[in-house]
């Protein structure tokens, strides 16, 4: 792993996984963020991306922290980045300064290690496949099934888990998986649970 430092401006952000190797576009406008975008382009473009708990006050403890290497300035008050995700850290305080946005110390210790381990022969492409095709039809949303069947196999996982549309609950399990077959079968269980779900929903008789 790259040498990365012990000091972040984290961006708690709902809705907006970052996995290491995954690519996360992002348009920046609210005041503090424009602050925080401008402080990590002066120092190392990193940023640690982090979600809140369910009262959306307490921060998740594992994050995961991304480099910026796509910048566009729209206008003064909004920027178009996108963050390449490099490694998964954990909090470990943060720190009193006169930022509007805040920082972190962080650690990276044992946290990434195994995270690309991928046994091949224990992925099942096109199971994977009808899986992702079925959920994004019950969602309504678009998909170019051809393209993914094109993605390799680990960055086609990643890339998934972090397009679903799933709550902040479900998306930090995703961030928690020791290795990529273990993402992938979490993320098979919360395509099969969304969906049970809405079929459920839909089958429900009309009073």
């Amino acid at each position: 792993m790259i040498n990365l430092p012990n000091t972040l401006p984290i961006f708690p952000l709902n809705g907006a996984l970052l996995l290491p190797n995954g690519n996360l576009p992002l348009n920046i406008f609210e005041a503090r963020y424009v602050a925080m975008l401008k402080y990590a382009q002066s120092k190392d473009k990193l940023i640690g991306m982090i979600q809140t708990k369910e009262n959306k006050k307490e921060l998740y403890s594992l994050g995961c922290v991304g480099e910026i290497n796509s910048f566009t300035k729209i206008n003064n008050e909004r920027y178009l980045i996108n963050l390449h995700g490099l490694a998964r850290f954990l909090i470990i305080k943060e720190l009193t300064t006169n930022n509007k946005f805040r920082i972190f110390n962080v650690k990276y210790d044992n946290l990434n290690e195994n995270f690309f381990d991928f046994k091949q022969q224990n992925f099942n492409k096109k199971f994977f496949l009808e899986k992702i095709i079925i959920y994004f039809q019950k969602k309504s949303i678009a998909l170019d099934a051809s393209a993914l069947e094109k993605i390799d196999d680990k960055s086609l996982i990643i890339m998934i888990s972090m397009a679903c549309p799933f709550n902040n609950n479900e998306k930090q399990l995703l961030l928690e998986s020791n290795n990529i077959n273990e993402l992938a079968n979490i993320l098979i269980t919360l395509l099969d649970f969304s969906t049970y779900q809405y079929f459920n929903f839909q089958d429900e008789p009309i009073n």
